[in-house]
């Protein structure tokens, strides 16, 4: 048992660690509001994750591995981006004192969390063939009572990376304004980045 939790916690840290569009929004977000911004999108993150390691379990993988499925998904995730990216831009660029305070996605991390799960097309990838590996090992060991019991052996990963990076996100709050943009307009253009690869990846199933 002890190997099979070891196997969940390093594999599993490959994805939760790495850096992506979570991380990049738990930056921006933690700007503001501190570790808990970190928190709150990791449970948003969670309330997609779990349902879907569950189904894996009952054996829907090939759902995740529709390559039209995956497109659609991949186009609204690059949309999603943009209007982030945008967002943050358009806030990082305003005048005043309360340059990062009506954007609007920042007051539910959340949501954020949820939706940037949801519409990441290298997380279904990740899960219909590395995550699923570790779902088929667990069910093998327990069966899908384990399954939700491992569950958290994962997952606090996630949460422990997505507050860690907002907090630390929010000690750049003692920077000046303007250091303070900047960090926020890299944060937008590398959103943007991420816009464009999902685009082209979803293209790319669309028209191989």
């Amino acid at each position: 048992m002890l190997e099979l939790v070891a196997e969940v916690v390093l594999v599993t840290a490959s994805g939760a660690l790495s850096p992506g569009p979570l991380t990049l929004s738990a930056v921006a977000l933690g700007m503001r509001r501190g570790w808990r911004a970190g928190f709150l999108e990791a449970a948003g993150h969670a309330a997609f994750e779990f349902p879907l390691v569950i189904a894996l379990a009952l054996g829907a993988a090939e759902l995740s591995k529709s390559d039209a499925a995956l497109s659609a998904v991949g186009l609204a995730g690059s949309a999603a981006l943009l209007i982030f990216s945008a967002l943050l831009a358009r806030e990082a660029l305003r005048s005043g004192a309360d340059w990062q305070r009506t954007l609007e996605l920042s007051g539910a991390p959340l949501l954020v969390g949820l939706t940037l799960t949801a519409l990441n097309p290298y997380f279904l990838v990740w899960w219909a063939t590395v995550g699923l590996k570790l779902v088929v090992d667990v069910m093998l060991a327990g069966g899908l009572c384990l399954v939700a019991l491992m569950y958290p052996v994962h997952v606090w990963l996630d949460f422990a990376w997505l507050s860690l990076v907002a907090h630390l996100s929010s000690k750049g709050r003692a920077l000046g304004p303007r250091a303070q943009r900047a960090l926020a307009l890299s944060l937008s253009a590398v959103m943007a980045l991420y816009a464009a690869l999902f685009a082209l990846d979803s293209a790319s199933r669309l028209f191989p």
